[in-house]
C-alpha cells in the first residue's frame, strides 16, 4: 500500500532527478485524491523543490499528466508483449493472455489506467507522444487479431471492429473491477481478478474465433 504523503511534506531532492521526482510526486497524489484534485504546485512541494523548478521540464500541470499517461501506455504496451511471448498457443489463446493482463494491470494501478484513459488529460493532440504511444497499443491488438484471422483462428471481418470490441471488454472489466461493482465480487485478491478475467476472456475468445481457433482452446 503507497503511503499517504502530506500536501507540505518535502522530499530531498537530488539534483538530476527533477523529472523523475515530479512524476513520482504526482502519481502518488493522483492515486491519493485524483488528478483533477491536485496542482503542479503542491505537486512540486511533495517533490521537495520549487514551483518554479518544475517549469524546467513541464509548461503546466497537463504536460506532467501527458507524460504519466504516455509511460503508462508503454507499461501497458510491454506487459501486453510479455503476456503474448509467454503464451505458446496461438494468437486467440494470446488474445485471452493479453487480455487478463489488462485487467490485472487497471487493478494494481487504477489511478493510472483512469488518468490514461479519462478526461484529465483535456486536448491529447498537444501531446504527439501519448498519442504514439496509445495508438501503439492499439496497433499491438490489431496485429493480434490480424494474425488470428490469417491463421484460421479468428473470424473474419473489419479488424478495427473486432480490436474496439475486445479492447471495450477489457477495458470495461477493469474499471467495474476497480469501482469494485461486480456482483458477488467479495475483496480485491489477484487470483480472484484473475479468476473473473479468465471467464470473461473465455466468452470474449468464444465470440471472436472461429470453431477451429475455439477447438484449439480446449
Amino acid at each position: 500500500m503507497t503511503a499517504t504523503i502530506s500536501p507540505t511534506g518535502k522530499r530531498p531532492y537530488h539534483h538530476g532527478d527533477l523529472r523523475k521526482a515530479l512524476q513520482t510526486a504526482a502519481s502518488e497524489l493522483i492515486r491519493q485524491r485524483g488528478a483533477e484534485a491536485v496542482s503542479l504546485r503542491e505537486i512540486s512541494q511533495v517533490a521537495g523543490v520549487s514551483h518554479a523548478a518544475a517549469y524546467r521540464h513541464y509548461a503546466d500541470k497537463q504536460a506532467l499528466l501527458a507524460d504519466l499517461a504516455e509511460a503508462g501506455f508503454h507499461e501497458l504496451a510491454q506487459l501486453n508483449r510479455s503476456s503474448i511471448e509467454a503464451c505458446t498457443a496461438g494468437p486467440l489463446a494470446q488474445l485471452m493472455a493479453s487480455g487478463r493482463a489488462y485487467v490485472r494491470f487497471g487493478a494494481r494501478q487504477p489511478h493510472l489506467l483512469q488518468l490514461m484513459f479519462g478526461g484529465a488529460i483535456s486536448d491529447w493532440q498537444s501531446h504527439p507522444a501519448l498519442v504514439q504511444a496509445g495508438a501503439a497499443l492499439a496497433q499491438a491488438l490489431t496485429d493480434l487479431i490480424v494474425a488470428g484471422q490469417a491463421c484460421g483462428e479468428m473470424r473474419a471481418g473489419d479488424p478495427a471492429d473486432l480490436t474496439l470490441t475486445a479492447w471495450s471488454l477489457v477495458h470495461g472489466l477493469a474499471l467495474l473491477v476497480i469501482g469494485k461493482r461486480i456482483p458477488g465480487a467479495v475483496g480485491d485478491e489477484e487470483a480472484l481478478i484473475d479468476q473473473i478475467a479468465q471467464r470473461c476472456v473465455a466468452l470474449l475468445a468464444q465470440g471472436l474465433g472461429t470453431p477451429a481457433g475455439v477447438a484449439a482452446l480446449a
